[in-house]
């Protein structure tokens, strides 16, 4: 895992050469992990409305409602802009890089430039969303972190491995040495479900841990049904982060 988060931010600092630049990769980072939590806070009123709605005067029913509105409009609107304006933003940033390099160079910095945003989003994104689990649950939140954390670990060593394979394959064709599609390929893509496939494996082993949990009265109804959706919204980032790594490597390995 430190090797990853070290491949990640050297990458950041080559590609963006401005602190100026740097920052704004922080705040589209940030808003793209803001927007998971968000959509837990909307499940987290929905279910509250569905399961006690009956009990709450029409006030407060309709100030939730309302709430409930402006918070899943405002996370369709923010995943749009953050997607969008990256393209814009790695357009000034390459724009405003003074190195010289060829296109195809250029092309695969593009394209790790791409990924890298994705990884730290998707990364940040698991670490917000289990941060945001400690409001509900302490004990559940913890168990869950340490799941994310043994999962990173996991990743970081496949990535490192990944880094070499790949950099094998840009060595060989630079060799004029022959390299079938199928082993590209088929390498970084089994590798990253590899990974995929071990996280769901756990992710599988915590729902068993929330039922547990629920049915012993340790978490209540409405937040075992967030911690659920919760739980789905991480293997699919985990998914994200597996497959995001993989391309990086790619990406990066044929960039230099």
């Amino acid at each position: 895992m430190k090797r990853m988060a070290i491949e990640l931010f050297a990458s950041a600092r080559l590609l963006l050469p401005t602190k100026k630049f740097r920052w704004q990769l922080f705040v589209l980072v940030l808003i793209a992990a803001a927007i998971p939590v968000t959509e837990l806070l909307v499940a987290k009123l929905f279910t509250d409305l569905v399961i006690d709605g009956a009990n709450r005067s029409m006030t407060e029913l309709a100030v939730s409602v309302a709430i409930f509105a402006v918070l899943f409009i405002g996370t369709r609107t923010a995943n749009y802009v953050q997607k969008t304006y990256r393209i814009k933003f790695f357009d000034k940033a390459f724009g405003a890089d003074t190195r010289e390099r060829s296109s195809q160079k250029e092309s695969w910095e593009w394209a790790m430039a791409l990924e890298m945003v994705n990884v730290f989003s998707f990364i940040t994104q698991l670490l917000v969303i289990s941060g945001f689990f400690f409001v509900l649950s302490p004990g559940f939140a913890g168990l869950n972190l340490l799941l994310v954390l043994i999962v990173l670990e996991v990743f970081g060593r496949l990535f490192r491995k990944q880094q070499i394979i790949q950099r094998g394959f840009v060595e060989a064709k630079r060799n004029k040495e022959v390299v079938a599609p199928a082993d590209r390929l088929g390498s970084r893509i089994q590798t990253a479900e590899f990974g995929t496939l071990l996280a769901s494996m756990l992710v599988v082993l915590m729902m068993g841990v929330l039922i547990w949990f629920s049915i012993s009265g340790y978490i209540s109804l409405s937040n075992t049904i967030v911690f659920f959706l919760g739980l789905r919204l991480l293997n699919t980032t985990f998914s994200s982060v597996s497959s995001g790594l993989m391309r990086f490597a790619r990406a990066k390995a044929n960039s230099f």
